[in-house]
């Protein structure tokens, strides 16, 4: 009998389990028509065009801009230099959800920690409804869902990110769909570098 060892593609992808860019990673690879593929969750940008430079993975899908925050800062920063080809686009709808630690009281808490393209584009109902929360930015939205239930994050602290990710964390919703517009989406690119 032979045995067959076939190289799989991997795909770098914007956060971790969770994330909505994991989301977008299986959709555009499904675009793609890439079935023999590894999916790598490298959190940020940074990671993404380090990994892909020295032939780790040879492909990344990053959020390039939000119909509510605009242009998503770390990936026009880290790419602004870089010759790279898009290879698909996908448009994710956002909707973010606030979690917190069950047990905890909701009156309990001080700050809310996310990725700052999602406390942009959830400020004007976190004003409203949670105006003494304190921000707090991380590099991801589920790595904010996975420290607050690891107690990484003070328990004081409320989670912004996907309802996946929180429940995932078996985290208690606070709230759901606090997203300021509800036309909220994120336009991510399937790339190589050229």
């Amino acid at each position: 009998m032979e045995m067959r060892i076939v190289k799989m593609d991997k795909i770098g992808y914007m956060g971790i389990p969770g994330s909505f860019s994991e989301v977008a990673a299986n959709e555009l690879l499904a675009q793609a028509g890439m079935t023999e593929t590894e999916l790598v969750p490298l959190v940020c940008a940074k990671n993404i065009l380090e990994a892909m430079q020295k032939g780790e993975v040879q492909y990344g899908v990053l959020g390039v801009e939000n119909s509510t925050a605009g242009p998503v800062g770390e990936f026009v920063h880290t790419f602004e230099n870089i010759s790279y080809e898009k290879l698909a686009v996908y448009v994710l709808p956002i909707h973010h959800c606030l979690f917190k630690k069950p047990g905890v009281d909701a009156a309990a808490l001080q700050e809310v920690a996310s990725h700052p393209q999602a406390l942009r584009q959830t400020i004007n109902t976190r004003k409203e409804k949670f105006p003494d929360l304190k921000e707090l930015e991380i590099e991801d939205t589920a790595i904010g869902a996975e420290w607050l239930a690891k107690g990484i994050l003070p328990e004081t602290t409320a989670a912004i990110c996907s309802a996946r990710a929180g429940k995932l964390w078996d985290l208690e919703m606070i709230a759901e769909n606090i997203e300021d517009s509800s036309e909220n989406r994120t336009t991510f690119w399937l790339l190589k570098l050229a």
